[in-house]
């Protein structure tokens, strides 16, 4: 993946906790944590190229493409649209 692709991945993997968060419950507190240990894991690929990726199961997977469809269809704007924004500055 380059850059622009990880970044993407980390945006989404963001959103969808976030949706979780605010809006439906769709993960357990287990698939939470995957989420943020593949989050996690982009951000330091970014640093460093040769690291491994922790993708999350397909069962994760599809309950995300679920979320995506949801944030559609509720129009679900979150509070923090940019994952990679400082919280200091809000």
């Amino acid at each position: 993946m380059d850059r622009d692709q990880i970044n993407q991945r980390i945006a989404l993997l963001f959103l969808c906790l976030q949706f979780c968060t605010d809006q439906m419950r769709m993960f357990t507190v287990g698939e939470r944590i995957c989420i943020n240990q593949e989050r996690a894991q982009w951000m330091y690929i970014k640093e460093f190229p040769t690291a491994i990726p922790r993708p999350v199961s397909v069962k994760i997977e599809s309950k995300m493409t679920d979320v995506v469809r949801l944030v559609g269809i509720y129009n679900f704007n979150p509070f923090n649209q940019d994952p990679f924004k400082d919280e200091s500055e809000y």
